[in-house]
């Protein structure tokens, strides 16, 4: 009992990673499958008619010729209706259930079993895009390594397409420790289970921790999803140290035009080599 009080209150290090690699596993990948395919849930995928807008807008300004690679696809929902709108798309996800679905529902798109940290192209798309705040969610050692990749990646004039939280949107997050019981299972463990949920905020609030210590009678077991927020200013200068620059910023992944009073931030990167 004392190691799990110990475990309930101590603070994290900044950028600690989850020992539990959460994304395939057997059963929160169910419930994270599920989750993206909820048409109106806004929670692993976006609602289904806030998806359709954003193929719709970026369909818009890309050449139909455009080769669009899909960092973080999930299930397909993006990919696919690139797919049918005549783009040749590929996309690339870390949970195997996820692709599977992609595969059986999609066959026009190519998809990748892989974490896109790995990827390794050269020259190879016009069109990167990483949708729902994925980049914020990867450490800042990681973010350098995704940047390098897709860099490499890109052709002659391609873009980088991909969204943040802002600091709008951080704002609304405070530190909490709260604990729950689930007697017959829930999206962290099929077991019945206590769930410990605590938020932590760094770095003068722009980084925060949603971490879950979940115990059944097995044991324990730690989930760790980290967000940072940005604004225009801190991405831009976080991009141009990787060799991008901002052609364009939007409030959001459907092309509302740039306030920067939105929860989200969308930007258009271009490696200034090109």
């Amino acid at each position: 009992m004392k190691g799990l009080y110990a475990k309930m209150f101590a603070r994290p290090d900044l950028w600690q990673r989850s020992p539990e690699p959460f994304w395939d596993d057997a059963h929160i990948s169910k419930g994270m499958l599920e989750a993206h395919l909820n048409p109106t849930l806004d929670a692993a995928s976006r609602s289904k008619d806030t998806i359709r807008r954003s193929v719709d807008w970026i369909a818009s300004i890309l050449p139909q010729t455009s080769k669009i690679l899909d960092l973080g696809c999930g299930p397909g929902l993006y990919c696919r209706q690139f797919s049918d709108l005549g783009f040749d798309v590929t996309g690339v996800d870390f949970s195997q259930r996820s692709i599977g679905y992609a595969k059986e529902h999609d066959p026009r798109t190519r998809y990748i079993y892989q974490n896109y940290l790995e990827i390794d192209y050269t020259d190879a798309f016009d069109v990167i895009i990483m949708i729902y705040c994925d980049y914020a969610a990867l450490t800042a050692a990681e973010r350098q390594t995704l940047l390098s990749k897709v860099r490499s990646a890109l052709r002659p004039n391609g873009i980088f397409l991909f969204d943040v939280f802002t600091d709008v949107h951080s704002k609304g997050i405070s530190e909490k420790n709260v604990w729950s019981v689930h007697e017959n299972g829930g999206f962290w463990s099929a077991d019945p289970h206590i769930a410990f949920e605590a938020a932590y905020l760094y770095e003068n609030g722009t980084v925060s921790l949603s971490r879950n210590l979940i115990v059944t009678e097995s044991g324990m077991k730690e989930y760790f999803i980290w967000d940072t927020s940005y604004n225009l200013q801190r991405l831009t200068e976080e991009v141009s140290a990787a060799g991008f620059e901002v052609k364009a910023a939007y409030d959001d992944v459907c092309g509302r035009a740039y306030t920067g009073n939105s929860e989200t931030l969308c930007v258009i990167l271009a490696d200034r080599r090109s």
